[in-house]
């Protein structure tokens, strides 16, 4: 079956706080312009899969909406999905629901850690995995990542000494890497688990990505990699990304260790986050299929050609801007160091004057100077509008 990624939806007249430019000035706490583009928040502008609308109309046609769970059907999709697209075996009994990763990292904050503790992040990194470690009293441990022409590594010997001090209790890993588009290899993978193990350091690991891999590239969930890492691994990981579903607000905790698993449920339940959203629910059932699988292979086929048309645009039009091809995720990682550009002029010239909304890279932290996140999860035209529209600022 053919998909049409080329279709534009008006999502302006719906509630997507993507298209919306008052929405947009409350994150960037600045005057932004009615004619945005915007390339900024991490969902996509495709329609869903055909065979998820079909199930979620039919599902309306129950007329009831009240509380649900998942059942085996949810259960046994969770299990196809990790086994056929990633090679991981995964016992049903280790799966729960959360409303969304983020959610998950901050009840495995509040669960297994103390206030003043350590969490080890590797920055430049998803804003949220900051925030919230700040916001639940806890300590940012940064193992900056190394850029070395645009290419990010792991400083291992700096997060073996951070591992080593007792106060560090957690890592926070993001695979694949938001905003640097990083895939792990197994090797990366198995080395930040075994410094864990070796220092006792709970490792939480975000593969919200893990579908959403490019050029060769191949995602390993950690949990996958040895027997010995479910002991104290937690995975988490849901559809929200790869089926441009994250408003359904469904995301999946794998946890094999059952004192871990235990906590972490209660602590769920604590927050009042135990109660599951009915057509998230739907929406695992029918995206982790055959069909999910097929759409999501037409999906990333599409991606990399708009990953193609823009660093090819780039390289004509913007010189001295550095795109290097994302292994993950379908977000660019700008790079305007060479154009002597500052972080303000990024701001105020490229972003707000052409009103193309991207992410500034001092949200990701230390590393992300100079560099602004694109969104390329869109149909090419609007993609190309929003790189002519950068142009004419930037020159």
């Amino acid at each position: 079956m053919d998909y049409n990624f080329d279709r534009i939806i008006d999502r302006k007249s719906t509630n997507d706080i993507k298209w919306h430019s008052k929405v947009v000035e409350t994150y960037l706490h600045v005057p932004v312009p009615e004619d945005i583009i915007p390339m900024w928040l991490a969902d996509m502008d495709f329609a869903c899969p055909p065979n998820l609308v079909e199930a979620l109309k039919e599902r309306c046609e129950k007329e009831i909406f009240g509380y649900c769970a998942p059942m085996a059907s949810f259960m046994n999709a969770v299990c196809f999905w990790q086994r056929e697209q990633h090679g991981f075996e995964v016992d049903a009994a280790w799966i729960n629901v959360i409303p969304t990763v983020v959610a998950g990292i901050n009840v495995a904050i509040r669960t297994f850690t103390e206030e003043g503790d350590g969490v080890i992040i590797q920055q430049p990194v998803y804003d949220p995995f900051f925030s919230i470690i700040k916001r639940c009293g806890r300590t940012v441990v940064n193992n900056g990542l190394i850029n070395e022409d645009n290419y990010y590594s792991i400083n291992f010997e700096e997060l073996e000494q951070m591992a080593a001090e007792p106060q560090n209790k957690m890592m926070i890993l993001c695979s694949p890497h938001n905003p640097v588009g990083r895939v792990w290899k197994k090797e990366e993978l198995m080395q930040i688990a075994d410094i864990c193990a070796r220092h006792q350091v709970l490792l939480v690991t975000d593969e919200i990505h893990s579908d959403l891999v490019f050029g060769g590239n191949k995602h390993y969930p950690l949990l996958s990699l040895k027997p010995e890492y479910q002991e104290y691994v937690i995975m988490l990981t849901s559809p929200g990304k790869t089926f441009n579903v994250a408003g359904l607000k469904t995301a999946i905790s794998i946890i094999p260790n059952r004192d871990i698993r235990q906590a972490f449920d209660e602590m769920v339940i604590a927050l009042s986050l135990d109660v599951k959203n009915t057509f998230g629910i739907e929406s695992v059932i029918h995206c982790y299929t055959e069909q999910g699988a097929k759409w999501t292979k037409s999906l990333l086929s599409y991606i990399e050609d708009n990953f193609a048309a823009a660093a090819a645009y780039i390289k004509e039009h913007m010189p001295g801007v550095k795109f290097v091809k994302p292994e993950g995720t379908y977000l660019i990682w700008l790079d305007f160091t060479d154009t002597g550009i500052s972080d303000e002029e990024l701001l105020q010239k490229i972003i707000l004057k052409s009103g193309v909304i991207c992410v500034p890279g001092t949200w990701f932290g230390p590393g992300g100077e100079k560099h602004i996140r694109f969104n390329a999860g869109c149909p090419r035209s609007i993609m190309m509008e929003a790189l002519k529209r950068m142009k004419g600022a930037y020159v």
